[in-house]
């Protein structure tokens, strides 16, 4: 949710699977808020932060910031200006091993909403 930058939207990890997801949910519509792609920034920078500075380490002790796959689920296809912002911030993410992924067209289905939510 792009109006929520302090929160990290969904942490997942499948059983067997080093990899933990941190996936940002991009809801219905929300690519025509104001400042959209500022939203999206905000998220992300709360999101490496989760990883690298240690916080979700301490929520989940055998996390670690190299095994962390940020993706994008949108329901509705990214504007172009969000596409050229990932794609810098996925260079930006390369030197702590972390990835970013989206898919440009959206079409993503959100969970309904289900327990707590880690605060970056």
């Amino acid at each position: 949710m792009l109006a929520q930058p302090a929160v990290v939207d969904v942490v997942a990890k499948e059983k067997g699977d080093r990899e933990w997801r941190l996936v940002v949910e991009v809801e219905a519509g929300e690519w025509a808020l104001p400042q959209a792609v500022h939203l999206l920034e905000e998220k992300l920078n709360a999101y490496a932060s989760f990883a690298l500075d240690g916080q979700m380490h301490r929520l989940y002790p055998q996390a670690q910031a190299k095994n962390v796959h940020i993706v994008i689920a949108s329901v509705d296809p990214l504007p172009e200006p969000a596409v050229r912002l990932l794609e810098k911030v996925r260079i930006a993410l390369r030197p702590h091993d972390m990835r970013l992924s989206w898919d440009e067209a959206g079409g993503a289905t959100l969970p309904t909403p289900r327990g707590p939510t880690a605060q970056a």
